[in-house]
């Protein structure tokens, strides 16, 4: 069996830290199948030229970056067929011998999970379909969403990364037992516990106040204004700064949460760092008394996994799966989404306790990519029984 995955969400020379999530997941794949994967890089005349972006292979994983046609801004329900064509010509320029044994692996449902089932019915192969979260906003839409939905129905199998997202696919029409639930992992060896002043000193903290880090990209979804509305409501009495990690500083969004802080007049307190590589989000998460996060919808979140792995306490609204992994008091709290006022008591609180940060790491002790990867194994062989597993390698 070869595994043949396909995702816009990959890293790149010029995006080194897109798609960290599917990739490592690719790269456990691939030691236990062989896996090659495929990163499709929309195109358009003038306004979007092609791209001379190589994809970041690594030593068991053979990354391809192609251009794929679409229309900016416009049209989004032919970017399906769009990715279809990518795709198909990729496969064209492949060993007959490989694609004959392999099964398409989609990851995310439009428009990989959409082109790729495409291909795969017109080509007889097997086509299993990762969703993520994004197919949430695209359920109940005509065009792109029915053509998700017949993809996610006639697909060998579905693999959603969290409960809450299998519980909406299928509230959209998709067969309970055509899904199967695998979260995402955990790189320990990166998100491990350490000491605390050594990782303050690391990433220059000098502060002798508490430290709260919220890790996402500045978008509406990740609730980055309830996070500073919160903070509002703390009073400045509890001594503490919240960083805020991830991309989008400079998008409008990210312009009118600097704007927001300026407006409470807790710009002092809050602050957008952009996005940082994994080694140096886990030295802030070492040095972090607690992490936030106020995320108005969530699939498996890698954040709070990553942060409980460090053995940081966190604060979560009650989205996607969030309250599996925090059901033990000592790990963390779970509020209400849009309650700023309830964040900002559970932030004062938790802030006012020593947590036992070797315990809370322990919660995800389990959680790791290699065992992710293996679960996917086993869910590819039984769905696509005729496959047959080679690990010479």
């Amino acid at each position: 069996m070869n595994v043949l995955s396909v995702c816009t969400n990959l890293p790149t020379q010029q995006s080194p830290l897109c798609g960290l999530f599917v990739r490592r997941r690719l790269e456990e794949l691939a030691k236990l199948v062989p896996t090659r994967a495929l990163a499709p890089q929309p195109w358009f005349p003038l306004v979007r030229p092609r791209r001379t972006d190589p994809a970041i292979s690594t030593e068991n994983l053979t990354v391809d970056a192609a251009s794929m046609f679409y229309f900016p801004g416009v049209a989004k329900s032919l970017d399906g067929f769009w990715l279809d064509r990518c795709v198909d010509r990729w496969l064209d320029g492949m060993d007959p011998k490989v694609v004959s044994d392999a099964i398409l692996d989609a990851h995310f449902g439009y428009p990989e999970g959409v082109g790729c089932w495409r291909v795969a019915k017109r080509r007889g192969m097997p086509i299993f379909i990762t969703i993520r979260g994004l197919e949430v906003d695209l359920f109940g839409r005509s065009s792109r969403g029915d053509q998700l939905l017949q993809a996610l129905c006639e697909a060998t199998g579905v693999i959603a990364v969290s409960h809450s997202l299998k519980a909406a696919a299928v509230t959209a029409g998709v067969p309970a037992d055509q899904i199967t639930v695998i979260p995402n992992g955990v790189d320990a060896a990166t998100y491990s516990t350490g000491d605390q002043a050594n990782a303050r000193s690391s990433i220059g903290y000098e502060s002798a106040g508490k430290l709260v880090v919220s890790v996402g990209n500045l978008k509406a979804v990740k609730g980055h204004d309830i996070l500073v509305r919160a903070v509002a409501n703390i009073q400045s009495d509890c001594d503490f700064q919240l960083v805020c990690i991830g991309g989008g500083v400079e998008s409008a969004w990210g312009k009118s949460l600097q704007d927001l802080a300026n407006e409470l007049n807790v710009q002092d307190r809050v602050h957008f760092v952009g996005s940082k590589p994994p080694n140096e989000v886990a030295d802030w998460l070492r040095a972090a008394d607690l992490f936030a996060l106020a995320s108005r919808r969530e699939g498996c979140c890698n954040a709070v996994l990553e942060a409980l792995s460090t053995g940081l306490p966190v604060v979560a609204t009650d989205a996607g799966d969030n309250s599996r992994y925090l059901e033990e008091p000592w790990a963390g709290v779970l509020v209400a989404t849009e309650s700023p006022i309830d964040l900002g008591v559970a932030i004062k609180s938790c802030l006012e306790r020593k947590p036992d940060r070797p315990l809370i790491a322990k919660t995800v002790a389990d959680v790791t990519w290699a065992s992710v990867a293996k679960t996917v194994v086993q869910c590819l062989t039984s769905r696509a029984p005729r496959t047959e597993l080679n690990t010479d390698q």
